[in-house]
C-alpha cells in the first residue's frame, strides 16, 4: 500500500476492513471523543483533519475465503480485503460518525453530492440482495472482543 496521505472517501474505496482477532476492542473513552470532535470542530473551511498513520495488512487469500458471507464483495466487486494494524480507534470513530449523521439526515440531503445511500455503501455495508444480507465494509474478523457482538448496524433494514 502507498504511503502517502488519502481522504478517508479515498481510503474506503474498494476496500473492506478488518480488526483482526488479536487486536483489542473499540477503547476509547469520553476524553479521546471529545478530543476528536474538538479537532473537527475547529478545522477552517477547506481544510483537512489529519487523522494519524494507519497500517494496514493484507488478508491472506486462504483467511477471506472463509469470510463466506463477503466472499461476494472480494469476489464480484474486487475489493481489497485488509486488516487494520493500526489506527482502529480512529478507524471506528469516523464510521460511527458517518452513521450517527447518515441516522439524522433526511433521505434528501446530499453529503458531498452523495445520496445517503451511496454514502452508506462507501463507509457502512453494501448488500447483493438489496439488503437481505450485508457486507459490513468495516468491522471485527470475529465478534468484537471488547462487547462480545459484532461491530454492525444493529437497526432493522
Amino acid at each position: 500500500m502507498d504511503n502517502q496521505l488519502l481522504t478517508l472517501s479515498k481510503i474506503f474505496t474498494e476496500r473492506l476492513f478488518r480488526i483482526p482477532d488479536y487486536q483489542r476492542g473499540y477503547a476509547w473513552g469520553e476524553k479521546q471523543l471529545r478530543d476528536f470532535w474538538s479537532d473537527l470542530d475547529q478545522l477552517e473551511d477547506g481544510q483537512n483533519h489529519y487523522t494519524g498513520v494507519l497500517t494496514l495488512e493484507n488478508v491472506p487469500a486462504e483467511v477471506c475465503e472463509k469470510w463466506g458471507d463477503d466472499a461476494w464483495i472480494i469476489n464480484s466487486k474486487k475489493f481489497e480485503p485488509l486488516y487494520v494494524v493500526d489506527g482502529q480507534q480512529r478507524l471506528t470513530t469516523s464510521i460511527i460518525l458517518i452513521q450517527v449523521i447518515l441516522e439524522n439526515i433526511d433521505e434528501s440531503i446530499r453529503i458531498n453530492y452523495n445520496t445517503k445511500e451511496e454514502v452508506q455503501k462507501k463507509f457502512i455495508f453494501d448488500s447483493k440482495d438489496g439488503g437481505i444480507s450485508r457486507s459490513y465494509i468495516f468491522g471485527y474478523e470475529k465478534d468484537n472482543p471488547w462487547t462480545g457482538q459484532p461491530f454492525v448496524d444493529t437497526r432493522t433494514p
